[in-house]
């Protein structure tokens, strides 16, 4: 672990570096840069503090490494593909434990958990005025994104987040686009060396062990994580009894989906909407995402179950218990009604989030072509042209 912090230095050194002196070069604004220059040192310290927390968790609860993560569950799919409707959903039955955001952001160590939940236990003594102001600032910073990603700190949150400390968390290209690194991790099975890739994925297995050692160590851990999509072989070196949900919807709707919730943070960061060369990219990396998860499902047909978009919308119950089943996941009677109540909401939710492949250069046909090797219904699409 300590290799992997060292590294850390090394590659936020670098991030910040590139901003202060080649902006203009990235294709960045000079507004954008200075922002980022300004904000990157507080975002260091934080992650330097989880890194405190980590060192204090070795000398304070060594015996963390005897948890032993039991038939973990992955949530896997390209980006805007439903990963987060079905988290939150699973994230209900009461077996099952999952990273929320706070987790996430501020408290990976034990030490940090241990610290926060003794504040939050404290705050609630004297009426929550702590709580309060974090709901009130979370629904100022995150009202924008609630029709893209809905932002809460209790909120159950994709744990890519985990990987920050370590600067391989994938949703640093909304702010540094050129960084190739972070597009290696997101093929980690393919595209990165296996130590390195080994590395990380004990760095990954630490934070769950330790989030178990606070939460119960009886639970199932439950993952949520789009951009894991090319890593579930890397998954299951360190979790070799897992179960992987693989979610999946029409390109046509998850590539200017994916564009459309990326531009916001794009542009904050200093840049004129999508770059060409990161729509291109992030297309390739998202057609890799379908054939990769495809192909690992047929490799582990027991192991992965495929679910459809518009099956979580419309049968959202019957599909949860029928991959229980394969999974030889049991469904308890507090499961069972969360998900009666879920599946109601389900079929009456209507997105207000509006996106147009036309808006990023691209038409539907553009889309077909480019996925029909990869998606049948893009495929078929394609055929009947």
């Amino acid at each position: 672990m300590f290799r992997l912090f060292l590294s850390s230095l090394f590659l936020s050194s670098r991030l910040w570096l590139s901003v202060l002196v080649s902006p203009l070069r990235e294709g960045r604004s000079l507004l954008g840069a200075l922002l980022i220059a300004l904000c990157w040192p507080v975002f260091m310290i934080l992650q330097l503090l989880h890194w405190v927390g980590f060192a204090l968790d070795e000398i304070l609860f060594g015996d963390w490494r005897e948890v032993e993560v039991r038939k973990p569950v992955f949530v896997l799919g390209p980006p805007r593909s439903g990963t987060t409707h079905l988290h939150h959903v699973l994230s209900q039955d009461p077996a099952t434990t999952t990273l929320r955001l706070w987790e996430c952001l501020f408290g990976l160590s034990i030490s940090g958990r241990r610290l926060l939940l003794a504040l939050a236990r404290a705050d609630r003594r004297i009426g929550s005025p702590m709580a309060r102001l974090g709901g009130f600032v979370g629904r100022r910073l995150g009202g924008g994104m609630a029709e893209v990603h809905p932002l809460a700190l209790d909120a159950p949150e994709e744990d890519f987040l985990v990987l920050l400390p370590a600067m391989q968390c994938f949703i640093l290209i909304t702010v540094f686009p050129h960084a190739d690194w972070l597009w290696r991790t997101a093929r980690l099975d393919r595209a990165v060396a296996p130590e390195e890739s080994a590395r990380l994925m004990r760095f990954y297995a630490a934070c769950v062990q330790k989030h178990l050692y606070v939460h119960g160590p009886e639970k199932r851990f439950l993952s949520k994580n789009a951009s894991f999509s090319g890593s579930p072989e890397s998954l299951l070196t360190v979790f070799p009894d897992a179960c992987f949900f693989a979610c999946h919807r029409d390109p046509q709707a998850t590539v200017p989906s994916q564009l459309s919730s990326i531009e916001p943070a794009l542009r904050a960061a200093g840049f004129d909407g999508v770059p060409l060369a990161v729509r291109n990219r992030l297309i390739d990396l998202l057609a890799f995402y379908y054939r990769h998860l495809a192909d690992f499902g047929q490799s582990h047909p027991q192991r992965v179950v495929p679910v459809a978009n518009q099956d979580l919308h419309q049968r959202l119950a019957e599909t949860v218990r029928a991959a229980y089943r394969q999974l030889g996941l049991p469904v308890g009677a507090d499961f069972e009604r969360a998900l009666a109540e879920a599946d109601r909401r389900s079929r009456a939710f209507r997105s207000g989030h509006r996106y147009r492949p036309a808006d990023f250069g691209l038409t539907s046909a553009a889309i077909q072509r480019r996925f029909a090797g990869v998606y049948p219904a893009a495929a078929a699409a394609h055929r009947d042209d």
